[in-house]
């Protein structure tokens, strides 16, 4: 431990992040429910600008199968008017017998007895055209990237990798009276003008940020008594408010004897924390029990994994043992982008879903373990479930499947991390032909030197 600015703050070593999260939302799925990100950040080719931009914009939620949900204009709270020749294109999505309303989640019984999902109250449907995870109306992101098949079989795509978009069909509207059931942006939330509600991946939740997007902290105690438990130099900064702010929606203001006006929700005092570096930074989840990440919803982070710290890789998905998770993904070299980035290439799901559970590694196969999921584990949230060929459940997280690695022997250990398996040819522009081609082939064209290699699994 070591003292800065007058508070105790914890070194930033290896080890669990504790989950403090001012839990006001809940989690943000039931079973059954899950998320994607929509649209490009699929990631469904390999190209520069794929692997180092991956925008995270929208959320959506989704079925079991990844396939987005949808909301109807005319259907009024707690019914569902779409059947008939309506329902041929635009399915119900039908929810669990055992399923209980919880939260914003409840579920609509329709006219033929079947139950479906409703969430504040409105009823969730299935578009009939939609055929891969991100797709929106029909229009699939498949053909965002290299000329490959879609969830139905056909070919879509463009020709070679980093041209494909240029090719790529406009998008057909979404039909009248029909939206997307998005998680994020998050909808019809009053807030100040300086705030906002962002994805925060350290946190595993949507949670407040300020003007700059820096992750926001909601004190639990007196803000205004205790306010001199903080004082000048105090790594906890006290979002302060316009000396003519009002009160909006769940956000209300603390006089503190300081002269200054802040912000609080929910009744609780907002905070930035000095030591948050970046946006998804949150360095101060668990450094003072009485400052908790002041998150809107959690994601749902299954029985058994946590987020961990790391020396030079911020924070990762490990299990409550220590260990690291990994993903495998696809590289190509000539590509680079953002592989040289702090945490590596950013999740790309629709990739992570082409290698599935087999790694097709070349060397210390034996040194990698699937991450097994329990019997009766459900998809939800981030997560969704394979099962393997000898019959075992395997954990997948954002469409990868998880792995653990015997070379790391304390928790924090990342030593699998950029491993990589590359396949060299005399010819690097037709690498993926002939036998190249079948050891790489995972469904994203590689039509340069192709390598699969082992990543860090981050939130």
């Amino acid at each position: 431990m070591k003292i800065v600015h007058g508070v105790c703050l914890a070194l930033l070593l290896p080890g669990a992040v504790s989950a403090k999260t001012a839990d006001v939302g809940g989690v943000l799925t039931p079973p059954g429910i899950t998320l994607q990100v929509m649209g490009k950040a699929q990631g469904y080719d390999l190209s520069k600008q794929t692997a180092a931009f991956n925008p995270r914009e929208q959320l959506a939620f989704t079925d079991a199968q990844g396939m987005t949900l949808y909301t109807y204009d005319k259907d009024p709270s707690g019914k569902a008017t779409c059947g008939g020749e309506c329902a041929a294109s635009w399915r119900p999505a039908l929810a669990p017998a055992a399923f209980k309303p919880s939260g914003d989640w409840s579920v609509i019984k329709r006219d033929d007895g079947a139950r479906q999902w409703a969430y504040r109250g409105k009823a969730l449907y299935t578009f009939v055209k939609d055929v891969d995870p991100g797709s929106i109306g029909g229009n699939s992101p498949a053909r965002l990237g290299a000329r490959r098949k879609n969830g139905a079989g056909e070919y879509v795509g463009g020709g070679v990798r980093g041209a494909a978009a240029r090719n790529a069909a406009p998008d057909v509207p979404l039909a009248a009276d029909w939206k997307v059931a998005y998680a994020f942006p998050v909808a019809d939330f009053a807030a100040p003008a300086s705030l906002a509600v962002k994805e925060v991946a350290d946190a595993g939740a949507l949670a407040l940020v300020d003007h700059r997007g820096d992750t926001l902290y909601a004190y639990d105690g007196d803000a205004a008594r205790d306010a001199k438990a903080c004082g000048r130099g105090c790594a906890w900064q006290p979002v302060a408010a316009a000396q003519l702010a009002e009160p909006i929606g769940d956000f209300s203001l603390i006089a503190r004897p300081d002269g200054l006006k802040q912000w609080a929700y929910r009744g609780r005092g907002l905070y930035a924390y000095a030591h948050d570096l970046a946006p998804n930074d949150a360095n101060g989840a668990g450094v003072d029990k009485r400052w908790r990440v002041a998150a809107v919803s959690r994601f749902f982070m299954p029985r058994g994994v946590t987020l961990a710290k790391t020396l030079s890789q911020g924070v990762v998905l490990a299990t409550d043992s220590g260990k690291t998770l990994y993903r495998r993904d696809g590289y190509i070299f000539q590509s680079g982008g953002g592989h040289s980035l702090r945490r590596g290439q950013q999740p790309r799901p629709a990739v992570g879903r082409d290698i599935g559970t087999d790694p097709r590694c070349k060397s210390d196969c034996g040194k990698w373990h699937p991450f097994a999921a329990p019997k009766n584990a459900e998809p939800q949230g981030f997560w969704s479930v394979a099962v393997r060929d000898d019959g075992r459940k395997q954990w997948v997280y954002q469409g990868y499947a998880l792995w653990t690695y015997d070379g790391d022997t304390r928790p924090g250990d990342i030593n699998g991390n950029d491993v990589l398996d590359y396949g060299f040819a005399n010819q690097p522009e037709v690498a993926s032909a002939g036998a190249l081609q079948k050891a790489y082939d995972i469904g994203t064209p590689m039509d340069g030197l192709p390598a699969l290699y082992w990543a860090i699994a981050v939130p």
